[in-house]
C-alpha cells in the first residue's frame, strides 16, 4: 500500500515508527494547520472494540487540556465508531482510536542511555538532573489535571533538536501519555514490560506513585546501564517486579555514591507509599546528589559536565566488579514518605503487613546537609577528546553507530587514574615532530625498531606461558555470589543463586579448545550434588567475565563450595567437567575446615558464609527462610520507610498514623520477644507487623534471647571468620569493616529506638507540637544514617551502614582463583 495515499481522519500517514500489539504510531501530516504529527493508534479488534474503546475515552478525556514546557503538546483525540474519510480509496469502516501530539524530531533518552551508561560511562548527577526533573515536573503537573502515564520508558523521554551549542540535545519532552491499562499486563512487549510497576503488574489500579516507579527504573538504568529485572519473557518480568528485590546498583556501578543508591531503591519500593510522593520530591533529593560539592560524576568513567550541556562519552572505564566500595557518602536524597491511597506497611508481594497511610502528599524538608566525596577519574582517548564538544542530537546518534559496529572491550581501557591530565579537545599537531623530514624520517625509523622489539619480546612471552604450563601466565580473577532477589517465603530459592566470574591474564586457549567455568559441590558430604554448567568463557584481551543465573533461582551457596575452569573441547561443549586434571587450569574452593577455637559448634569458613548469605539455622527454626544478611537488609530497609511516613504525617495532622508507625519501628528494633516492655499504651496495638518477620529483633534487647538480633549475631560470625582456618587476608579485613559498621549501625538505631519510645507516649496535643516535628526529623535522620551512612564532612570519611554491610557481606562469599599446576597434576579445587 502506498502510504502516501492513506489517510486517517483529516491526516495524511506517512511513515509508520513503531508498531506493538496494543498499538501503533504513525509521523503523519496535518493538511488544515500544515504541520508534521505523530498519531498513535490503538488496536481495536471486534470482541474487544467496545470495552477498549470505553477505556481509551475515559484515560484521554484530559490529555488536550495538558499544557506543560515537558509534555508534548496534544491536538487531538478521537474516539469514532467508523472512520471519517470512508470515502477515499483504501479505507475500511472500523471503529477508530487514536491521539495526535506534536511530533518531535530528535533522539529519545533510549538513546542517550544506549550511547552511555550502556557502555559504561554513568551520566554525571548533573546530567541525570537535567534529564529527570522537567520529566518528574511533566508528570506531577499531569497527575495534578487527573493524567497518569502508566507506561513512562525511556522512549517516551524525548530529546528535542536545538541549534544551540549550550544544550545541544534541546529540551524534554514525556510522550507517551493515554495509552495504558488497555490491555492484560502479560500482552505488553517485554520492553514495556521491563518499566512497569508492580501493582500494574498484578492488573490492579495505578497511581501517581506508579509514575514514580517507573521513573526509578530508568534512574537505575542510567546508573547503572542495565535494567534493574532481567527476564525472557513478559511473564517472567511481571513476576519480577511483583516479587523479587533489584541487585543494589552500587554493586554494578561500584563508585555510585550512597545517595544516588538511596533515591533508586525509595523509588523502586514495592509498596507505592513508601515511594517519593511527588515528582518534586524525587527532584529535590536528586538535586541534593547532584549539587554535592566534589561529586561530578555517577560513576567513574567520563568528565564533569558544565553549564547546561549533557556531555556524553563512549569510551567505556573498565570496572572491578570486585573493587572495595570506593564512593562513600550520606545520602539525603530521602525525603519523606507515605501519601495515597494505598496503606503504608502494605507490600505487593505480601512479605509485609499492612500499615495507615495518611492522607497529605506533602514531604518534610530533611534537616541534613550534602556530605562531600571524592570524584574518580577517567584517562580520555582521542573518542573522549572529540566528544568534548557540543554534540547535536544526528551527532550522537552517528557516535552511537560508531560505537555499535566498533565497540571498545571495557577489558582493554587501562586503568582510571586519580587525576587525569589534561587533553586538548581535538588533535593537536605536535611541531616538533612534524617540522622536517628529516625528522619524521628519524622518528619513523625509531618507532619502528621499537616496535619490532616489543613484539619479539611479547611473541617470547606467549610462547613461553604457552609451554611453560598455564602458572606463568600469572592470571588473576574472582567469583562471588550474588542474589537476584526473587524471594519465596517458603523456600531459600532467589538467595545467591546467581554467580559473577572475573578473570584477568588469561592466555588464549589452545587451537580448538574453549574454557568452560564449573559451579562444584561439596566433598565432604554424603549427599552427591551434580556440577553446573556455567558455560563457556569467552576471552577480550586476556580478559573473560561471566554473569549465571540459576534458571530456578536455586540457592546457589547452599550446595556448592567449590569453583572450576577446565581447557576442554570447543566443538564439543561438555556436560560435565573433565576428570582429567591436566585440564583443570583454574579453580578455588571455600575451605571446610573446622576451626580450631570453635570447641561448641566446629563451624568452618563456608558454615559462616553459609548462615550469612544462604540459610541460618537459628532462622529456619523459627520460620524464616534466608542468611542473616538479607533479612538485616530488608527489615532496616521498612524501618527508613516507616520514620518517613511517620514524619510526613506530622504534615496531614494524623496523629495515630505517626504513633503505629512508631510501634511498626519498635516491632522491628525490640523483636515481638521483647516490644511489650516498651509499656505500649493501651490504645496501640503492641504488634502491628507480620509477627513471624520480627520474631528477630534488629536490636539486642537480652543477651538470653534466641535467636539473637541480627547485628548481634552478624557480629558473632564475623568473629569466627577472621578465626577460621584458611580465611583470606581480603575476607579479614572485610569482616573488619563490616563489624565497624555494625557498631554504627547499633549507635544509630539506639537513637531511632528512644525518638519511636518517645512518640508513642505522646497525646494527640503534643504530637502536634513544633517540637514533635523535630523528633521525627531527628529519627528519620538516624534512620537514612543506619541504611546508607554517614560522611564525617570533616574528615570526609564514611561511617558506614547497612547498604555497604549488604554489599560486603555478598563480597565474603568471594572465590579467589588461582591457577591449577598441570605439571605436579595438583588439584586447584
Amino acid at each position: 500500500m502506498d502510504t502516501n495515499q492513506h489517510y486517517l481522519g483529516p491526516y495524511e500517514l506517512q511513515q509508520r515508527l513503531s508498531d506493538t500489539r496494543q498499538y501503533e504510531s504513525w509521523k503523519a501530516w496535518d493538511p488544515q494547520h500544515q504541520r508534521q504529527v505523530e498519531i498513535t493508534m490503538l488496536h481495536l479488534q471486534a470482541g474487544n472494540a467496545a470495552a477498549l474503546m470505553s477505556r481509551f475515552v475515559y484515560e484521554t478525556k484530559n490529555l488536550t487540556t495538558l499544557n506543560h514546557p515537558s509534555i508534548a503538546k496534544i491536538y487531538d483525540v478521537q474516539a469514532s465508531a467508523a472512520p471519517q474519510r470512508p470515502d477515499l480509496p483504501g479505507e475500511v469502516a472500523q471503529p477508530q482510536a487514536y491521539i495526535v501530539r506534536e511530533y518531535i524530531e530528535g533522539m529519545s533518552l533510549a538513546d542517550y542511555i544506549e550511547a552511555t551508561a550502556r557502555v559504561g560511562d554513568f551520566p554525571a548527577p548533573t546530567d541525570i538532573y537535567r534529564i529527570l526533573a522537567p520529566a518528574s515536573s511533566a508528570l506531577d503537573y499531569a497527575h495534578q489535571h487527573g493524567v497518569i502515564h502508566s507506561h513512562l520508558k525511556p522512549a517516551h523521554i524525548l530529546f528535542t533538536q536545538s541549534d544551540s551549542p549550550e544544550s545541544p540535545q534541546g529540551e524534554i519532552k514525556v510522550v507517551g501519555f493515554g495509552m495504558h491499562n488497555m490491555l492484560s499486563p502479560l500482552t505488553l512487549a517485554l520492553e514495556d514490560a521491563a518499566y512497569i510497576s508492580p501493582e500494574g503488574a498484578q492488573g490492579q489500579t495505578v497511581n501517581t506513585r506508579s509514575d514514580i516507579y517507573s521513573l526509578g527504573v530508568i534512574l537505575y538504568e542510567l546508573c547503572t546501564g542495565t535494567l534493574p529485572f532481567q527476564g525472557e519473557t513478559t511473564s517472567e518480568m511481571l513476576m519480577q517486579h511483583m516479587h523479587a528485590e533489584p541487585m543494589s546498583p552500587a554493586l554494578i556501578n561500584t563508585r555510585m555514591v550512597p545517595g544516588m543508591t538511596a533515591i533508586i531503591l525509595r523509588c523502586l519500593a514495592k509498596d507505592p507509599s513508601a515511594r517519593f510522593p511527588t515528582g518534586a520530591a524525587l527532584t529535590a533529593a536528586l538535586s541534593r546528589v547532584a549539587n554535592a560539592p566534589g561529586k561530578s560524576r555517577v560513576g567513574q568513567s567520563g568528565a564533569a559536565s558544565s553549564g547546561n550541556r549533557l556531555t556524553p562519552w563512549f569510551t567505556p572505564a573498565q570496572v572491578s566488579i570486585d573493587e572495595t566500595y570506593l564512593s562513600p557518602q550520606r545520602s539525603q536524597g530521602l525525603t519523606g514518605s507515605a501519601a495515597s491511597n494505598v496503606d503504608a506497611g502494605a507490600n505487593v508481594s505480601g512479605a509485609y503487613p499492612i500499615a495507615d497511610v495518611p492522607t497529605s502528599l506533602s514531604s518534610a524538608p530533611t534537616s541534613a546537609a550534602p556530605a562531600v566525596t571524592p570524584d574518580g577519574g577517567h584517562t580520555p582517548t582521542h573518542a573522549d577528546a572529540v566528544m568534548h564538544s557540543p554534540r547535536s542530537a544526528p551527532d550522537l546518534l552517528a557516535a552511537m553507530e560508531t560505537q555499535r559496529l566498533h565497540p571498545v572491550s571495557p577489558a582493554s581501557q587501562p586503568a582510571p587514574p586519580v587525576s587525569p591530565p589534561h587533553v586538548a579537545p581535538y588533535p593537536v599537531r605536535r611541531d616538533g615532530f612534524w617540522r622536517t623530514s628529516r625528522g619524521k624520517k628519524l622518528t619513523i625509523l625509531l618507532s619502528a625498531l621499537l616496535c619490532l622489539a616489543v613484539i619479539g619480546a611479547s611473541l617470547v612471552a606467549f610462547f613461553a606461558s604457552r609451554y611453560n604450563g598455564l602458572a606463568a601466565s600469572s592470571p588473576s580473577g574472582h567469583a562471588f555470589f550474588v542474589s537476584s532477589g526473587l524471594l519465596d517465603p517458603g523456600n531459600p530459592k532467589g538467595i545467591v543463586d546467581g554467580l559473577q566470574i572475573d578473570l584477568t591474564g588469561v592466555p588464549v586457549p589452545d587451537s580448538g579448545k574453549s574454557y568452560y567455568a564449573w559451579l562444584l559441590g561439596d566433598t565432604d558430604t554424603n549427599v552427591t550434588v551434580p556440577p553446573i554448567a556455567l558455560g563457556s568463557l569467552s576471552l577480550v584481551s586476556g580478559h573473560a567475565s561471566m554473569a549465571y543465573s540459576s534458571p530456578q533461582n536455586d540457592n546457589l551457596l547452599s550446595h556448592y563450595s567449590r569453583f572450576l575452569v577446565t581447557e576442554e573441547d570447543a566443538a564439543a561443549p561438555p556436560t560435565n567437567p573433565s576428570l582429567d586434571p591436566a585440564t583443570w587450569r583454574y579453580g578455588a574452593v571455600f575451605s571446610r575446615v573446622p576451626s580450631p577455637e570453635d570447641t561448641q559448634n566446629h563451624f568452618s569458613l563456608l558454615d559462616h558464609l553459609r548462615h550469612l548469605l544462604a540459610q541460618d539455622p537459628k532462622l529456619a527454626k523459627v520460620g524464616l527462610t534466608g542468611g542473616l544478611d538479607i533479612w538485616l537488609f530488608r527489615n532496616s530497609l521498612k524501618v527508613l520507610e516507616w520514620t518517613g511516613s511517620a514524619r510526613d504525617a506530622y504534615n496531614s495532622g494524623d496523629t495515630g498514623l505517626m504513633q503505629r508507625q512508631a510501634v511498626r519501628i519498635l516491632d522491628y528494633l525490640d523483636g515481638t520477644q521483647y516490644v511489650q516492655t516498651e509499656n505500649i499504651p493501651s490504645t496501640l496495638s503492641p504488634i502491628l507487623v507480620d509477627p513471624k518477620i520480627a520474631r528477630v529483633a534488629l536490636l539486642e534487647v537480652s543477651q538470653s534471647e534466641e535467636p539473637p538480633g541480627y547485628l548481634k549475631h552478624i557480629g558473632n560470625h564475623l568473629r569466627e571468620i577472621t578465626n577460621s582456618p584458611n580465611v583470606s587476608v581480603s575476607q579479614k579485613q572485610l569482616a573488619r569493616e563490616i563489624n565497624l559498621a555494625i557498631d554504627n549501625v547499633q549507635a544509630w538505631y539506639l537513637g531511632v529506638h528512644d525518638d519511636a519510645a518517645k512518640l508513642i507516649h505522646m497525646s494527640p496535643a503534643q504530637l502536634r507540637q513544633p517540637g514533635t516535628l523535630d523528633t521525627l526529623n531527628h529519627m528519620f535522620k538516624l534512620a537514612n544514617n543506619a541504611f546508607v551512612g554517614e560522611t564525617d564532612p570533616g574528615t570526609n570519611k564514611v561511617k558506614e551502614g547497612v547498604s555497604q554491610i549488604h554489599y560486603k557481606a555478598q563480597r565474603l562469599a568471594t572465590f579467589d582463583i588461582v591457577a591449577c599446576s598441570n605439571q605436579t597434576n595438583q588439584s586447584c579445587v
